[in-house]
């Protein structure tokens, strides 16, 4: 059984243009009768009473909705995590101590969110932006991400923490940004070219920044309050969003040099006319360059062995039983390439039968 992705975001989305309000339109749950009709038509649609379509009941059925995602992260997930609230540094909120620690900082901007106030009140804007920010919400959250703030229709989150790698955090942030920006790409302008409105996309910019780079702290007093990151790589982050493509994710070098994935995944950063912009951040007098790379996210959900695409080129993710059983008949194909003698090594550890590699030699055993 394939599973799609964000099916029942979509649903909720289509259900909310279906009956939402359209500018200048009363909202439809406020029902008026001819006597008065007149009266009410001429009142402002800023004093009809408004109510979010999005309980925290659906919230969390949405939540669930994305459990498929296991086979990827392979982590039980947490629902309803408070923004701001990483648990690894809770104890600075009473110190006024600073903390040095890795941190990825990724950040996630909508863009033409705007020109929804051209056809929608501003009732059915909230709903829909909701929806759109809880679908990139959950998906942080099934990989181990942690929403920092909300901002706007966008997010800034972070991902890894004290009791998980570099490599593996980093190889979170680029999954989930990725799943992100497929829902963006594809699942919300299907719906919206259904309803005829103008896309919205999403730009996202990724960094990490090493222990000696991050220094965490408490930033505002009392409640008016957060625990948050003072970084080069924190800021860089979000100016590398600036510098993505439509639906695209620009990444800072230590991304690069610190995730399991292949190098073919990464490529140079272009501006508008196409020339190279090969550096996120310059300190000449330093020697400081500091590069950013494109990430090809596409292709790189592709690659995922519990991904799926039928002929339309739709993604979807493969049932547990269907990736163990390719992955035992992967494990029997290259047992049959390495007894042929024709097996090379890359430098990734793949084995094929690519020259291009360090040809695989016979095991010799010594026995005392």
């Amino acid at each position: 059984m394939q599973t799609e992705f964000y099916k029942s975001y979509v649903d909720e989305l289509r259900n909310t243009l279906q009956h939402g309000t359209k500018r200048g339109e009363l909202s439809k749950s406020n029902a008026f009768n001819a006597s008065n009709a007149l009266k009410e038509a001429t009142r402002s649609y800023s004093n009809i009473p408004m109510k979010m379509a999005l309980s925290v009941e659906r919230d969390q059925k949405l939540f669930e909705s994305l459990q498929p995602l296991n086979s990827i992260s392979g982590k039980k997930v947490n629902y309803h995590l408070k923004p701001g609230a990483h648990p690894d540094f809770d104890n600075l909120k009473d110190e006024t101590s600073f903390e040095n620690h890795y941190i990825i900082s990724i950040f996630i901007d909508v863009k033409n969110s705007t020109n929804l106030f051209r056809r929608y009140n501003p009732e059915t804007v909230a709903n829909i932006i909701n929806v759109i920010q809880r679908a990139a919400v959950h998906t942080v959250w099934y990989f181990d991400g942690y929403i920092q703030r909300y901002h706007g229709d966008g997010l800034f989150a972070y991902f890894g923490g004290k009791s998980i790698s570099k490599k593996e955090a980093t190889d979170n942030a680029l999954t989930t940004t990725s799943f992100i920006n497929y829902f963006m790409k594809n699942d919300l302008k299907e719906l919206f070219n259904e309803q005829g409105i103008e896309n919205i996309f999403a730009r996202t910019g990724i960094d990490l920044g090493d222990d000696e780079d991050v220094l965490w702290y408490k930033a505002g007093m009392g409640d008016c309050s957060e625990i948050t990151t003072c970084s080069l790589h924190t800021s860089l982050a979000s100016k590398m969003q600036s510098a993505a493509s439509n639906n695209g994710i620009v990444v800072g070098n230590n991304i690069k040099s610190n995730s399991s994935v292949s190098e073919e995944f990464f490529e140079h950063v272009r501006d508008a006319s196409g020339k190279v912009d090969s550096y996120a951040f310059q300190i000449p007098d330093e020697s400081f360059y500091y590069k950013q790379w494109d990430f090809n996210w596409i292709k790189y959900l592709k690659s995922l062995p519990q991904i799926t695409e039928d002929a339309d080129g739709n993604l979807f993710i493969k049932d547990k039983e269907q990736v163990e059983k390719e992955r035992i008949q992967k494990l029997m194909g290259t047992a049959q390439l390495i007894n042929t003698g024709n097996a090379f090594t890359d430098r990734s550890g793949n084995i094929s039968s690519s020259a291009t590699g360090i040809k695989n030699q016979d095991h010799r055993f010594h026995y005392e």
